[in-house]
């Protein structure tokens, strides 16, 4: 069997990764100087109370080539890497570099050019694949294709941490208060990118309703997700859900590494558009 390692921007919970017999590889989280590995150390609930009391943004990093070596070392057989999207972090080229160590060829590193929901929605169908009894180079192959027709979009409460991240000008963090405005952000190719802007409920469902509906969303297959320790977006999910007919929605809650960037309180759903 393929062993699918996945890295924790994808968000699954620690039972999630045992029951989908995952290996997890996770990211680090420096915070009021002490560092954490996410999810093994901290929890997003805790994150989050130390995101809110923290006078400075968090930092997350990369796992190092070692800790993916490590992972390597405990699988013999063949190997699928679902990283993180390497225009956002530098874990794609750790896993790389450590495919280089271990001078294996079988061992398959995916640039997924997608975080968190998205993310979780190519992990899922690698692990379909995987039941299915696909080899490796079928499983990145199949991914290759997925990841280019999968979209995220999110919409953060607050300007904040994209501008104490370094992501939002002084003058647009200024404005975007004084205004109002809440940006509607997505993934594009593997950068984080405003697409639109909207002030209220309203125009954020008939934004999202027109990027489905123009980039013809695949409805059966959708994630939405929230940053925060609770956030409750059935505002969102149940008017999305009556407007395409959707099925009891799956709701994740997102982690401290893409928490930290997007701050409590943003909304996000990911999707994949039909094949043609």
């Amino acid at each position: 069997m393929v062993k699918l390692i996945v890295d924790s921007a994808s968000d699954y919970t620690l039972e999630e990764i045992k029951k989908k017999e995952l290996s997890l590889v996770p990211m680090e989280i420096e915070c009021q100087g002490k560092n954490y590995k996410d999810r093994i150390d901290i929890e997003p609930d805790a994150f989050y109370d130390l995101l809110l009391e923290s006078p400075s943004l968090p930092k997350t990093s990369q796992p190092s080539p070692g800790a993916f070596l490590k992972a390597y070392d405990e699988w013999e057989h063949e190997i699928v890497v679902i990283p993180i999207a390497k225009e956002l972090s530098g874990t794609y080229q750790s896993a790389v570099l450590a495919k280089e160590m271990s001078e294996r060829e079988n061992i398959e590193v995916l640039d997924s050019k997608q975080v968190t929901l998205s993310l979780r929605l190519l992990v899922e169908e690698a692990i379909r694949l995987r039941d299915e009894g696909k080899n490796a180079k079928e499983i990145k192959k199949e991914l290759d294709a997925l990841k280019e027709r999968t979209h995220l979009l999110a919409i953060v409460d607050t300007l904040e941490y994209l501008y104490k991240g370094g992501r939002l000008s002084k003058a647009a963090y200024m404005a975007g208060n004084f205004l109002k405005i809440k940006p509607i952000i997505s993934v594009i190719d593997g950068k984080v990118e405003v697409i639109s802007k909207a002030r209220s409920k309203k125009t954020i469902l008939s934004e999202i309703t027109k990027q489905l509906e123009e980039q013809g969303a695949d409805l059966s297959n959708v994630y939405f997700g929230y940053t925060g320790k609770t956030h409750d977006i059935s505002w969102f999910t149940d008017a999305l859900a009556s407007k395409f007919s959707l099925q009891d929605p799956t709701i994740y809650q997102v982690g401290a590494a893409i928490g930290t960037h997007a701050g409590p309180g943003a909304i996000a759903i990911a999707y994949a558009a039909k094949s043609n």
